[in-house]
């Protein structure tokens, strides 16, 4: 049972009868009058418990995008007029769950709710609540049914914006060495004429025969389907907080932005993330699949406070065979967990593939260390300090042994891992 506004006015008018009739007993009469009136209205209400209620399937969205619950309520018995509240969790953001609907005999009535998730995950809905209210529209019958519905809330991609522009870098630098390489080992492109320089070994004969005048030679395309592998790192470093996101997220939107970029350019794109074993795995999806399934991949995964068994996640590396052209491995540079466990994992995969440690740098690091207001200041900066020169020295010494370290703040890290992409593939490198 619910009752309305209605029903508190209707006992403040009881002030009137009270001003012309002041005896104690006016009060009680009009208090037993207002309940009167009250429990005929809840005796005419009709009954929402012989209601049927669906629900649609809610299309998955990214996080800060909308999407739309829609429920389907059948009234198999008299016309009522009723609330229906769609119960959602916070996180995804139904702001405007509650209807006021008239559901007539027989008929199917949509209910639509707008979801904003706020967060990644799978979100869920427990249940439907509905208030059937009297003709008077002072009483309600409520029913609560147990109405399950899921929303699957991809990860955020802001770094989407930076994909015209990655884009037309690849152009230019397909089109720039499409380069068309001469000699062997490469993908036949087209014929044209011999300049100075070309290969003999690029003469086209039978070209050349039908040609009296010109020698003909082959292009070649560089070959495409190289295989990259990007490394997800969960473990507790994952769970720090850069501004506005965490250390994982901004990991996330910078591997989404390569794969769009490597589908793109026709190379094939697999990722495994984890922390003390590997906890999602995505193997070379089809180029107009990459988004979804890595989205789909990285959307339960959350930071676990501990630490990474890099010894697992090294050998699920090794299980995509030789032919990984480049890897990006996720994860900060840390001075001690590259001594203990990372370091001897890189070093062993660099002897067969290029290794890139992309690393989500603190974007209030830089005035950690200029901070000169207070003797706790001056701790903190020297702190900051320290931890900078340990991670310059960490970065030297990964160079040395021929791995490729990026580190910049979350919203400049996904186009300079890019950036660094395109480099390996304009000189030839993967």
């Amino acid at each position: 049972m619910s009752i309305s506004w209605r029903v508190p006015v209707l006992l403040l008018l009881g002030v009137v009868p009270v001003i012309f009739w002041p005896h104690p007993t006016t009060v009680g009469k009009w208090l037993v009058v207002v309940l009167a009136v009250v429990l005929v209205d809840l005796l005419a209400a009709p009954s929402p418990r012989k209601l049927r209620i669906t629900r649609d399937a809610v299309a998955p969205v990214r996080v800060g995008e909308q999407s739309e619950s829609v429920l389907r309520i059948t009234n198999p018995g008299r016309r009522m007029k009723a609330d229906v509240r769609d119960a959602w969790q916070p996180s995804a953001g139904a702001n405007e769950n509650r209807h006021r609907i008239v559901l007539v005999r027989d008929q199917e009535t949509p209910v639509s709710t707008t979801l904003n998730p706020t967060r990644r995950g799978n979100l869920r809905a427990s249940s439907v609540t509905v208030r059937a209210w009297g003709p008077l529209g002072l009483a309600a019958r409520q029913t609560t049914f147990e109405l399950d519905g899921d929303l699957r809330s991809l990860p955020e991609f802001p770094a989407r914006k930076h994909l015209p522009a990655a884009l037309a870098k690849l152009q230019f630098v397909e089109g720039q060495a499409l380069a068309r390489q001469r000699g062997q080992g490469t993908e036949f492109d087209s014929l044209r004429e011999w300049v100075d320089g070309d290969d003999v070994r690029s003469i086209d004969w039978r070209a050349t025969a039908r040609r009296s005048e010109d020698i003909i030679v082959k292009t070649w395309r560089p070959e495409r389907d190289r295989h990259v592998v990007m490394v997800l790192d969960t473990s507790r470093v994952s769970a720090v907080r850069l501004g506005d996101v965490t250390r994982l997220d901004a990991q996330m939107d910078a591997a989404l932005l390569l794969s769009a970029l490597c589908a793109k350019a026709g190379d094939s794109v697999s990722m495994i993330a984890g922390d003390l074993d590997v906890t999602a795995r995505v193997v070379k999806p089809g180029p107009r699949d990459v988004l979804r399934e890595m989205s789909h991949a990285m959307t339960p995964l959350d930071a676990n406070f501990v630490e990474a068994d890099w010894s697992s996640l090294g050998a699920a590396v090794t299980q995509f065979g030789k032919k990984v052209s480049l890897v990006v491995v996720f994860t900060p540079v840390n001075p001690t967990v590259l001594s203990e466990s990372l370091l001897p994992v890189l070093v062993s995969l660099a002897k067969r593939q290029h290794i890139v440690l992309a690393h989500a740098l603190d974007p209030d690091a830089h005035e950690l260390a200029q901070g000169r207001d207070s003797i706790e200041d001056v701790y903190l900066a020297a702190a900051a300090e320290y931890s900078r020169e340990r991670t310059a020295d960490a970065v030297r010494g990964l160079r040395s042994a021929g791995i490729t370290t990026i580190q910049e703040t979350p919203e400049d890290l996904p186009m300079a891992v890019v950036d660094h992409y395109l480099n390996l593939k304009s000189q030839g490198l993967l």
